[in-house]
């Protein structure tokens, strides 16, 4: 069965999903399609604003030249199936998705990694960001 808005529509319908509003916990693939953003372009989606530079309705074409779309602009493409509020992200996504690129953004002089630096001084940047991502044991 392909995770496609009719798919999840018709599925929704069938348990009656209206009726009993429950939490939904699923894939990101299929949150964005829950939620009406555009299929095929889940690596690197904002459902939680529901907003991208891919809004493909929006791509003008002139003399062969693409021009880039409005930043910010929907990249909806049905109405939603389910509420935002009422979904859950799968913790493993979490912790593998959000998680790794918000500590690639953290600044290295800051209060976290200066902490980290001096309980730890022998180890090296990149080791002390795998074990604050991953929650590695730094003692050995």
């Amino acid at each position: 069965m392909k995770e496609t808005y009719e798919t999840l529509k018709h599925m929704l319908s069938s348990i009656e999903y209206s009726k009993h509003s429950w939490h939904i916990c699923a894939d990101l693939k299929v949150i964005a399609v829950l939620v009406r953003l555009q299929a095929g372009y889940t690596k690197f989606f904002c459902f939680l604003c529901q907003w991208d530079s891919r809004d493909r309705k929006k791509v003008l074409h002139q003399e062969g030249v693409v021009q880039a779309t409005v930043p910010h602009t929907g990249n909806e493409d049905n109405e939603p199936l389910v509420v935002s509020e009422k979904i859950l992200l799968p913790t493993l996504h979490i912790k593998l998705g959000l998680m790794k690129n918000f500590v690639k953004a953290m600044d290295c002089g800051g209060s976290g990694f200066q902490y980290l630096r001096l309980k730890f001084p022998k180890v090296s940047e990149k080791k002390l960001r795998k074990a604050y991502l991953w929650g590695l044991n730094l003692d050995n």
